[in-house]
């Protein structure tokens, strides 16, 4: 159980550190990090990330999803969205679920925070 809320706290803290860097630009990200968590779940975290990649507005949301995802997990080689993108293509299947898993309870981590600090404005 320890294990999990460790990975928990880390993930809450992770989030945490990108949405306060990106507090001035919150207004014109908070849609699309609210989106994010159905992106991935209706159309695949590897077409998710393709598409945020090709987003110049989204692709800082990407990167640190990589980043995040790298120090979560312990995969090495995943230090922004380009290299999560060649990853996915080229892992397996238990490193492709489990990225895409961690992805999604990461991402919920960020749109939570992104909606709390529209909140407080």
């Amino acid at each position: 159980m320890s294990d999990f809320k460790s990975l928990e706290r880390l993930r809450a803290k992770l989030a945490w550190e990108f949405i306060n860097s990106i507090e001035n630009q919150l207004d014109k990200l908070t849609t699309h990090i609210r989106e994010l968590p159905a992106v991935i779940l209706t159309s695949g975290f590897g077409q998710a990330v393709a598409f945020y990649l090709s987003k110049n507005d989204y692709k800082k949301i990407i990167d640190n999803v990589a980043e995040a995802l790298s120090e979560i997990t312990k995969i090495e080689g995943i230090t922004c969205g380009k290299d999560l993108l060649e990853k996915i293509r080229t892992s397996n299947h238990e490193t492709y679920i489990l990225l895409s898993n961690e992805a999604l309870k990461y991402a919920i981590w960020l749109k939570r925070l992104a909606e709390a600090m529209e909140v407080e404005k």
